[in-house]
């Protein structure tokens, strides 16, 4: 049942990014400005919440060893950290770029996390096919910006 719920929620959140995109090809500026910052400030949300989980599977002692938790941990404040920055980068493509790399890095740290025990493969699966997705979607933004 966790792993639907994780899906749908993933996905959920995609669909989101998408909508926003979608929003970019209007030629209404009333709604491109609001959808822009929809689509800055959803990534930024993401992304911190995405260090959430890697800094929850630091506290959870049964997986990996002291040593995998406390880089999990250590790993989990740079998400938030690194998407806060994006907020004040200097336009919204820079933001959506750098959050595109964002993206890819905490799906690489969370590839990191998995090899060492901490991350069911059945999410790594799920953050792969999402994290495609998602960059995707924001790289047609980035396009159309």
């Amino acid at each position: 049942m966790v792993q639907r719920i994780v899906w749908i929620f993933s996905l959920a959140g995609a669909l989101i990014f998408a909508g926003l995109t979608i929003v970019l090809l209007s030629d209404h500026s009333h709604l491109r400005i609001p959808a822009i910052a929809g689509l800055v400030t959803f990534g930024v949300v993401v992304l911190s919440y995405l260090g959430g989980i890697e800094g929850g599977l630091a506290l959870h002692d049964q997986v990996g060893t002291e040593k995998t938790r406390a880089v999990s941990l250590c790993l989990s404040t740079l998400p938030a950290l690194a998407a806060w920055g994006v907020l004040w980068l200097g336009s919204p493509q820079q933001q959506i770029g750098a959050s595109i790399a964002l993206f890819i890095a905490v799906w690489c740290a969370d590839l990191w996390l998995a090899r060492h025990g901490l991350i069911p493969s059945w999410f790594v699966d799920m953050r792969t096919a999402v994290t495609a997705l998602v960059c995707v979607i924001l790289g047609i933004a980035y396009w159309l910006l």
